[in-house]
């Protein structure tokens, strides 16, 4: 049978399929625009960036459609560190977009993400902290502002791009946070030095193995009785929206933080715990070093 007749009605359809994408990405990325900035009082130069780093997104999305959308969110994501110090996870080196990344990709949702870490961290007064992975310091940053200065907080990342923006941003929030180059496999840090160790959104860049050797030095730097809390990434399992971030991200979503709590409990942790954060895109888990370790 000769389907010839039917081959510009299916390219018709695919074109349709490919616009309708387009605009839906781009309502994502308006939708963003509005919800990150309502609260914001963005003037001059900084108001201009901000509209301009949207606008670049979204002619980003039209040009080149899915596939170098998604090309575009692997590279910015990760990738193997190609400096010192060396390590087998992924080094975000973009410390520059990282922050509008992440509004990006989380549409609106990193403020109450950072914030369910911050209470879940109840760091008290005279406690000492580590922020593993910190990226560009934001947890690490709202901690020592919701402490105040009777806390030392340490942050540490692969990447020197990363630990200077947040050197940057710490200068500009008045706070008090030492951060320096470092990896999780291989803190380098003494034996029962922290009272509590945290990360966000950093331990789906690891590898299995490799999570079992940064849960073991978590373990190590922590005091006993001292406290573990991890809050990551948590694909949609449904719906929508894990239908959209599945099309567009394909791969990168795949996952699975239930094997997280048997590689904590086998690192030694204790009264392990986890449950949804204040967004539908992230979970937490908290640990505690037995006393008796």
């Amino acid at each position: 049978m000769d389907l010839d007749h039917l081959q510009p009605a299916r390219r018709r359809l695919q074109l349709a399929g490919r616009h309708f994408f387009l605009l839906l990405v781009l309502a994502v990325i308006l939708f963003v625009l509005y919800w990150e900035t309502r609260n914001l009082s963005l003037t001059g130069v900084a108001a201009v960036l901000f509209v301009a780093a949207h606008v670049l997104a979204a002619l980003v999305v039209m040009v080149g459609g899915r596939s170098l959308v998604a090309r575009f969110f692997r590279k910015i994501h990760g990738g193997s560190a190609a400096t010192a110090p060396e390590t087998e996870g992924l080094t975000i080196r973009w410390a520059w977009f990282y922050d509008l990344f992440l509004r990006l990709l989380f549409a609106g949702h990193v403020p109450r993400i950072m914030r369910s870490a911050v209470r879940l961290a109840d760091l008290q007064p005279d406690e000492v902290a580590l922020d593993v992975g910190c990226g560009t310091g934001t947890l690490a940053i709202m901690v020592a502002q919701e402490t105040g200065r009777s806390t030392a907080l340490f942050g540490i990342d692969p990447a020197p791009e990363m630990i200077a923006r947040a050197r940057q941003k710490a200068d500009k929030a008045g706070v008090d946070v030492t951060f320096q180059t470092g990896v999780a496999e291989a803190l380098a840090f003494p034996d029962g030095r922290f009272d509590l160790v945290m990360n966000s959104l950093m331990m789906h860049h690891l590898p299995a193995a490799l999570q079992s050797r940064a849960l073991a030095e978590m373990y190590r730097v922590l005091r006993p009785g001292g406290r573990l809390l991890i809050v990551d990434f948590e694909p949609p399992k449904a719906g929508l929206q894990k239908r959209i971030l599945t099309w567009l991200l394909g791969e990168m979503t795949a996952i699975d933080n239930s094997k997280l709590l048997p590689r904590v409990a086998a690192a030694g942790f204790s009264d392990i715990r986890s449950g949804q954060t204040d967004s539908t895109l992230a979970i937490y888990l908290t640990a505690i070093k037995p006393v008796s370790s």
